[in-house]
Formats: structure tokens, sequence, C-alpha cells
């Protein structure tokens, strides 16, 4: 569990560094939902439409397409497509995700439509075609 908190501290750490966007959201904000984001989204509850960096929730984290980086969220994980990165939850739900970490992971894409604390799909990773 440490490994995984540094790793997602030193994602977040990256990303504010880099000068990148950062949105604070307390529970699915109207005003970042239909945005593409490139850097960070905090907060209880969040939704975006496509993000490059990190998306961390306490609650759910959803967005269309996560084209690389993390989402975490202690609760649930929803995306359509993630490609080089991470979802990281209790519950992770994707059509195709490179890889996926947690308690039940339903990846539609990957090398079982359910798997138990991971699940991947090897298409997902390198540059997008």
């Amino acid at each position: 569990m440490k490994k995984l908190m540094v790793m997602v501290g030193a994602t977040m750490l990256a990303v504010m560094s880099a000068k990148a966007e950062f949105f604070w959201s307390t529970w699915f904000r109207d005003d970042i939902a239909d945005k593409n984001v490139s850097g960070c989204v905090l907060g209880l509850a969040s939704e975006v439409k496509t993000i490059s960096g990190a998306e961390v929730d306490l609650c759910i984290s959803e967005a269309k397409v996560v084209k690389s980086g993390c989402q975490f969220a202690v609760g649930y994980c929803q995306t359509e497509k993630l490609r080089n990165g991470a979802q990281i939850a209790f519950f992770n739900r994707a059509d195709s995700a490179a890889l996926q970490f947690g308690l039940l992971c339903f990846n539609k894409t990957g090398f079982l439509p359910f798997f138990v604390f991971f699940n991947f799909d090897p298409a997902m990773f390198g540059s997008a075609k």
C-alpha cells in the first residue's frame, strides 16, 4: 500500500511541477465534465471528458478517455478507454484499459473480461495508432 501511495504522490507532484492544469472537484462539477484536462483533478468525485495526467478522487472517478497517467479512487473508477496508464480502485470498470489494480476489475478487452486484484490489455500499451 505504501508503494501505491508513493506512486500516486509522485504522479501528482510531477503533474503539478509541470505547470499543468489543476482542478478541485467537490462532487461532479459541470464546468469540468466536458473538458480535456492535461494535468490533475483532485476531489471527492469527478467526471472529465479526457485526461492526460492524474485523476485522484475519494469516492468516484469517471473519464471518457484516459490518454496517459493514473485514475485513482478509493471507491470506483470508470472509463471507456485507458491508454498507457493505470486504473486503481476497489472496483474498476473499463471497455479497454491498459492496467487495472483493485478488488474487482472489469475490462471488456482484458485478458479476461473480469478478474480479481488486476487485469490488463496488452494492446493498450504504446503509442496510439
